[in-house]
C-alpha cells in the first residue's frame, strides 16, 4: 500500500544517511536548544496532506454481535469429524495444487512455498465451509463427486491468475 512504501522510503533514506549525518539524539545537547530541527523532506503524497482536499474521516461501523462459528457449537464427535474431514480435503486441495507447483505449468503458476501454503489453506477453508453449508457434519466426506467439483474449481480459481499466481 501506499503508507507501506511510504514508510519504506522513510527507513531507506535513514539507513542510507546512516553515519553521514548524526541524529538529533547524538547530537550535543546545546546544539539541540540552539539549532533549528533539521528539515524532512516529505513526499508529497495528496491524498494525506493536501490543504485542498480535506481528509473525510472514516465512518464508524457499528459492532455487530460477532458470528459464531460453526466448530464452537459442535459437540466433540462432531468437531472431530469435521477436523477428519478437513484434513482429508487438505490432501486432495494439496494434490491438486501441487500441478501447478511444478516448472512446466503454463496458467496459474505458484512460485513461492508460502504463496502455495497460503493458498492450500485458503482453498481448504474455503471448500469446507461450502460442504458445511451443503450438508451436516455427520454427512461431511470426501467423495469421487467432491473430488471432481473440487478440482473444477481449483481450474477455474487458477485460470483466472494467467501464467503466474500473485497472492491478492
Amino acid at each position: 500500500s501506499l503508507k507501506q512504501r511510504v514508510k519504506q522510503k522513510q527507513w531507506y533514506q535513514r539507513r542510507v544517511r546512516g553515519s553521514q549525518q548524526p541524529t538529533r539524539s547524538q547530537q550535543p545537547a546545546q546544539s539541540l536548544q540552539s539549532a533549528q530541527p533539521a528539515q524532512r523532506v516529505q513526499p508529497k503524497i495528496e491524498a494525506y496532506n493536501s490543504p485542498q482536499k480535506p481528509i473525510k474521516s472514516q465512518p464508524q461501523m457499528m459492532k455487530s454481535e460477532p458470528k459464531a462459528a460453526p466448530e464452537k457449537e459442535l459437540d466433540p464427535s462432531s468437531k472431530r469429524a469435521m477436523n477428519d474431514f478437513k484434513a482429508q480435503l487438505a490432501k486432495v486441495v494439496v494434490g491438486m495444487l501441487g500441478k501447478y507447483n511444478k516448472v512446466d505449468c503454463k496458467t496459474g503458476r505458484i512460485m513461492d512455498s508460502k504463496d502455495f501454503k497460503y493458498l492450500a489453506r485458503k482453498l481448504t477453508h474455503g471448500l469446507t465451509e461450502k460442504e458445511m453449508q451443503r450438508k451436516s457434519v455427520g454427512e461431511l466426506c470426501v467423495t469421487d463427486s467432491l473430488k471432481q467439483r473440487v478440482k473444477q474449481y481449483i481450474t477455474s480459481y487458477m485460470s483466472k491468475f494467467g501464467p503466474i499466481y500473485h497472492r491478492t
